[in-house]
């Protein structure tokens, strides 16, 4: 059986120099702005992002339902991701022993001087990105890991 790895906030956001929780309400685990200051640059980190049903094509197949909610999933990540258009951004992921691979993150890297506008973008983009994902699991009628009529019940 495969090892799993960790994602890249798994393995950095201790050591950021500044960090904010975002709640994520309808998330396992509540997202983070992870800051890290450089010489010249911040480095951006969008940890534990909701993650669109199916952006990961784990299995092989030719299920023509399963190949289009995966090219629905990776197309909501990019167009969510234009909120971070001034700056060149790149995905992290984790994988489980399956070995199935999820994403778990997106960072880059700007100025110093842009940081407050940076960490704004992160922000939009984390609620936008989870308002997408709800939309698209209440679609296809998939449970939703987490809400708040989950948590008002309990």
């Amino acid at each position: 059986m495969a090892n799993s790895s960790p994602s890249r906030s798994d393995r950095k956001a201790d050591e950021a120099d500044v960090s904010y929780d975002i709640a994520t309400p309808f998330s396992t685990l509540d997202a983070g702005i992870y800051l890290f200051e450089k010489e010249d640059s911040v480095e951006v980190l969008i940890g534990h992002i909701p993650e669109p049903y199916m952006y990961y094509d784990n299995y092989n197949t030719d299920n023509r339902e399963q190949l289009d909610q995966h090219a629905i999933a990776r197309w909501i990540v990019d167009d969510v991701a234009s909120e971070l258009s001034d700056w060149e951004h790149e995905t992290s992921f984790y994988s489980t022993r399956n070995p199935n691979y999820h994403l778990r993150d997106i960072y880059f890297e700007c100025d110093q001087s842009e940081v407050n506008e940076a960490v704004l973008s992160a922000r939009r983009f984390l609620i936008t990105l989870e308002e997408k994902v709800v939309k698209q699991k209440q679609r296809i009628d998939r449970e939703l890991g987490n809400s708040p009529l989950q948590d008002l019940s309990e």
